[in-house]
């Protein structure tokens, strides 16, 4: 086997193994930052139920940063999808480039927003769990606060 061939098939697994690493990431990551954000706002609105007559500013805080939470993690879904689509088409267009076929000639501006869609979605997941740490926060202080 040629050594562009090697290459090439080192690229077409390579495409699979992204398109996989891709869709566990995001299930696992955001299923976890999901499920305990909305946990917190379920917990929230329990709070404003049972305790009317009691300061519920920190119980305000914290559903606010859980829905923060959700919000900017929605977003990570957006820019990862757009970060994986654009790393298959630059190693789509590189095999084919390698196969000496019809090529995009500027198929490396894929590359580059991949990198772009990359560091935003990894600011968005950093955004993200921050919220949901700070949204914790806020509900074990009122706990805190409650002097039950």
């Amino acid at each position: 086997m040629k050594k562009d061939e090697k290459h090439i098939e080192d690229l077409k697994e390579y495409i699979k193994s992204a398109e996989s690493r891709a869709k566990y990431s995001i299930e696992r990551f955001d299923i976890l930052i999901i499920s305990l954000s909305s946990g917190g706002i379920a917990l929230s609105v329990s709070f404003f139920d049972k305790f009317e007559s009691i300061d519920k500013n920190n119980v305000f805080y914290g559903c606010l940063f859980f829905a923060i939470s959700l919000i900017i993690n929605l977003l990570s879904q957006v820019t990862g999808y757009y970060a994986n689509r654009n790393d298959i088409k630059y190693s789509n267009e590189e095999i084919r480039e390698l196969d000496n076929k019809k090529f995009k000639k500027n198929y490396h501006k894929y590359d580059s927003y991949k990198k772009i869609f990359d560091f935003l979605t990894t600011l968005f997941n950093g955004i993200s769990l921050v919220c949901l740490i700070v949204g914790i926060i806020f509900i074990l202080l009122f706990i805190k606060n409650l002097n039950i």
